[in-house]
């Protein structure tokens, strides 16, 4: 192949639920992997979720896609001329459309290199080659190690073997390294390519992960990877090696100073894993910040481990530090799911000490939960979707249990013939897929689409202000209506469909 000058990296359009809004946030991790390839390379990022959000296209009658066309983007491939082109896939539900995106692409420039990434690939290496044929190479795992290592084996013409975490097609099979090695010192790698990125793009959207903001000027943020816990549902937990490492509180502040300095940030989406699993480190970072005078709001969109939270001294150092809002991770409202079906070392019967806590603080409370999960009873499902309301929770999300390659639960799903792995491309947290002896999935999205309504109303009737000066007001001011008659809609065919 010609000498590899010029690299693409591409965050796909996004497919979702059509009953949601599309969040378009910042691509972290194409940020780092750009920022460490750049130094050796000419490197472009194009990210087809923010420059084409306006277009819509729908996929089913409850599922949509957002975003650039494979044409557009194809357009774009062929203005920069790359060598090599790296196509991210975070979530099952993107892969067809990598695929797709693949093809195209390399239809048009047959001699170009394409490799992907990501949970889905990741996980599912054989079955990402039988269906995306085009794909020469898949990055396993962390990538900012071996997608470089890649790059100077393709130059010399060898060296696969030696390349931790990758596949790639070799004599009709595929040929698979596994991942062993994660990066240790996570302060050896650059901060993200911020500006490849187009941010004030954005800022104008103002759609972030779990939707809120107190500023539109705001990123994701990730100050860790990994996390120790072993959910059953879970596959980040295993995509990150089990464990977590840490960024050093200089290296962390010194970014943030970047992000305020160069970005005009007011905002930060802490996107980890697990911020606050290790009390004492939080405290640090958060006295960093507010000694620093940073001055950021902030909030923790990905969830947080809520035992964290009966510390006091850490809650009072979030609030000064710019905490304004927690997603508190239950899972579930039945502790005898937690124990026996998730496995997350979690004591609900501590639920309403945290609760009150963040409430004296003046933290506002959402939290998350899943149901359908297997092995659960109607009896368990009904528990987690009265709990948040005994708490008085200001915003509950209800999501659906939909099996993860890489999670304990996939495999079972699979083995006990709960769920057709064709599915999996179509997951999603507003319609489940799997039917077991005790519910299939047009009972419980139903029922997931009544304690959604549910919710609000007793929202409104407990806290009106909250909902004009919060909730109506993110509706408000948003550019795009779309979402509002699309729910609607979905809402109503979920009544008459049992697919």
């Amino acid at each position: 192949m010609p000498a590899i000058e010029r690299v693409m990296f591409i965050n796909p359009p996004a497919r979702e639920s059509s009953f949601h809004d599309f969040v378009v946030t910042q691509p972290v991790g194409l940020g780092y992997l750009a920022s460490v390839t750049r130094r050796n390379y000419q490197v472009k990022i194009l990210d087809a979720v923010a420059l084409g959000r306006e277009k819509e296209r729908w996929i089913k009658w409850n599922y949509i896609e957002a975003g650039l066309t494979i044409d557009e983007i194809v357009e774009e491939v062929k203005k920069f001329n790359p060598q090599v082109v790296g196509i991210s896939c975070l979530f099952s539900s993107h892969f067809l459309l990598v695929a797709g995106l693949a093809a195209a692409i390399k239809k048009q420039l047959k001699d170009i290199i394409i490799v992907t990434g990501g949970a889905h690939p990741s996980f599912m290496p054989e079955d990402s080659f039988r269906r995306a044929p085009e794909l020469d190479y898949i990055v396993i795992g962390e990538a900012e190690e071996s997608f470089p290592h890649l790059l100077q084996a393709l130059a010399t013409g060898s060296g696969l073997d030696a390349i931790d975490g990758l596949a790639w097609k070799d004599n009709g099979g595929v040929r698979i390294n596994p991942k062993t090695r994660w990066i240790e010192n996570l302060d050896s790698l650059p901060f993200p390519a911020w500006d490849l990125l187009p941010m004030e793009r954005y800022f104008e959207i103002n759609v972030p992960f779990m939707f809120y903001s107190k500023s539109p000027r705001n990123v994701s943020f990730i100050t860790s990877r990994g996390c120790p816990f072993k959910c059953s549902f879970c596959s980040s937990c295993n995509y990150w090696g089990n464990r977590i490492r840490y960024r050093s509180i200089e290296n962390i502040i010194a970014e943030m100073k970047k992000l305020k300095t160069e970005f005009k940030i007011e905002e930060l989406k802490f996107e980890d894993d697990n911020l606050l699993l290790n009390r004492e480190r939080a405290k640090r970072l958060f006295r960093a910040m507010i000694e620093e005078k940073l001055n950021f709001h902030w909030n923790m969109p990905n969830g947080a481990y809520v035992m964290s939270f009966l510390d006091e001294e850490l809650v009072r150092l979030m609030k000064e530090s710019g905490c304004y809002e927690v997603v508190l991770a239950f899972e579930s409202g039945d502790q005898n799911v937690l124990d026996n079906i998730i496995h997350k070392p979690e004591d609900l019967s501590k639920a309403e000490r945290v609760v009150k806590l963040l409430r004296d603080y003046h933290i506002g409370i959402h939290a998350f939960f899943i149901v359908g999960l297997p092995g659960e009873t109607w009896e368990q499902i009904k528990n987690t979707f009265s709990f948040p309301r005994r708490l008085k929770i200001d915003m509950p999300y209800f999501l659906l249990f939909n099996p993860l390659p890489g999670s304990e639960l996939y495999d079972t799903c699979i083995k006990k013939g709960y769920y057709d792995p064709e599915l999996v491309y179509y997951t999603n947290y507003c319609s489940n897929s799997i039917t077991t002896d005790e519910f299939n999935p047009a009972q419980l999205r139903r029922l997931q689409y009544f304690y959604t309504l549910y919710r609000n109303v007793d929202l409104l009737a407990r806290n009106p202000k909250l909902v004009f000066t919060k909730y109506l007001r993110r509706v408000a001011t948003r550019k795009n209506y779309r979402a509002i008659p699309r729910s609607i809609r979905t809402a109503f065919l979920s009544l008459l469909k049992n697919d």
